[in-house]
């Protein structure tokens, strides 16, 4: 009966211990972009030199674009754990479905990534096509 009760508190322990690992470790968060300004953070992080003035963020606040004084423009999304961000650009492909906006990279890894701008999506858009121009 004892040695049942001490296997029993040597799980317990290390279930809890395991649990405060996890999270200590961030595994299993849900990363969103809070709001404008965690957008141009993630996007100036990603690239040295880069300063957002300009944001669309994803209304579920997975993913967002972000614009600098230049016109150049930085995809931020999560990925995993925690947020990874590319330049678009002419390899960019832009698709506009009404409301949503999905943008693929030529990086396989990275993905296609779609966003719910609302009527801002076609404004976006449009300024992807000016890098077809280009």
């Amino acid at each position: 009966m004892t040695a049942i009760a001490i296997q029993t508190g040597a799980s317990l322990v290390t279930v809890l211990f395991v649990a405060w690992l996890v999270g200590k470790m961030g595994l299993g968060a849900d990363p969103r972009i809070a709001d404008e300004a965690h957008a141009i953070r993630l996007a100036e992080e990603a690239e040295a030199g880069f300063r957002g003035i300009e944001v669309a963020r994803d209304r579920a606040g997975f993913a967002a674009i972000v614009r600098n004084a230049e016109g150049r423009m930085m995809l931020v999304r999560a990925h995993g754990n925690h947020f990874a961000a590319r330049p678009v650009d002419a390899s960019v492909i832009g698709r506009l479905d009404k409301d949503f906006l999905t943008l693929t990279t030529p990086e396989r890894t990275f993905g296609a990534v779609t966003l719910q701008l609302g009527k801002d999506a076609g404004m976006w858009a449009s300024r992807m096509r000016e890098f077809r121009r280009a």
